[in-house]
Formats: structure tokens, C-alpha cells, sequence
């Protein structure tokens, strides 16, 4: 009885050995982030194909998004691999032609601190 267990326990015990050693300890998702481009000038609407390309084009962008925010595209990125400077600046030389300009949206938390010389308003 015995050597009929470990016939079995053996072929069993390297399967798992083999499994354990050829699966990842753990994956982490990659990191995404969206970035919000605001499209500015008169060539923008009909370029939105062209500019589609464009950022398809570019490593790191994993979705785009054109018609869910009035003159906005939406650019999904993975953090690190793609700067989101980098992608405006692709598709803005590609749109120099089309009389368009695409700006990354700055919102009231992201902009730049506004210089000591402009006045505080008071409320009364």
C-alpha cells in the first residue's frame, strides 16, 4: 500500500512545485490617468480622425475620447510611460496645420499659484 502512495504524492508535489515557480507572485495593474485636452481654433472639429491617429499612435495611450466634453478630448494614459507634456505636444504639432491648438485643462487644483502681485479679493 505504501508504494502506490508515494507514486502518487511525488508526480503531485512537483506539479505544484512547477506552479508556484512559473506564476507571478502578484501583477499590479498598471497606473492610468486621464487627461483632460482642451481644443482651441477653428480647424479642430473636422480634424478629430487625424488627431485620433495621432494619439493612437502614441505609446502609453490607451483610450481617447472625443464628444463627451464640448471642445475637449479625453486621452487615457499609463503613468509612466507617457508624459502627458509629450502628448500635447505630438498632437499639437501635428495640429499646427488644421489652425488648432490643444491645451492640457488646468483645473483650480492643478493651476499655477497666481504671483504675489495680484490682489487678494475681500468680501464684504
Amino acid at each position: 500500500m505504501q508504494p502506490f502512495w508515494s507514486q502518487r504524492v511525488v508526480p503531485v508535489a512537483l506539479m505544484i512545485a512547477s506552479l508556484s515557480v512559473s506564476l507571478p507572485v502578484s501583477a499590479n495593474p498598471p497606473t492610468k490617468e486621464r487627461l483632460p485636452l482642451m481644443l482651441s481654433g477653428s480647424g479642430c472639429n473636422s480634424k478629430e480622425a487625424e488627431m485620433n491617429n495621432v494619439l493612437q499612435a502614441i505609446p502609453g495611450v490607451t483610450g481617447v475620447y472625443f464628444n463627451r466634453v464640448p471642445d475637449h478630448v479625453l486621452v487615457d494614459i499609463v503613468t509612466g510611460t507617457v508624459k502627458p507634456a509629450d502628448v500635447v505636444n505630438r498632437v499639437n504639432a501635428a495640429a499646427t496645420s488644421w489652425q488648432c491648438k490643444v491645451e492640457l485643462m488646468q483645473s483650480c487644483i492643478t493651476a499655477d499659484m497666481p504671483s504675489t502681485s495680484a490682489a487678494p479679493h475681500h468680501s464684504e
